[in-house]
């Protein structure tokens, strides 16, 4: 099961920026988006919190960028 590791984006944020990071955070998520709604089990309610983590962390990365 995916879990979001911040720690993950931070440091890509420091090492090679912001926008990498948001980059890479949108491409996982779009893989637990599928896993969470098209995966071989379909729909699995379970992983919408953490994609709702996911949503949010990418907002705070965001709004450093347009800081």
């Amino acid at each position: 099961m995916f879990k979001l590791d911040r720690d993950k984006y931070l440091q890509i944020a420091r090492t090679q920026g912001l926008h990498t990071a948001i980059t890479t955070l949108h491409e996982d998520a779009r893989e637990l988006e599928y896993a969470t709604f098209e995966g071989q089990e379909g729909y699995l309610p379970e992983l919408w919190k953490e994609l709702e983590s996911v949503r949010q962390f990418s907002r705070e990365l965001w709004d450093q960028v347009l800081a």
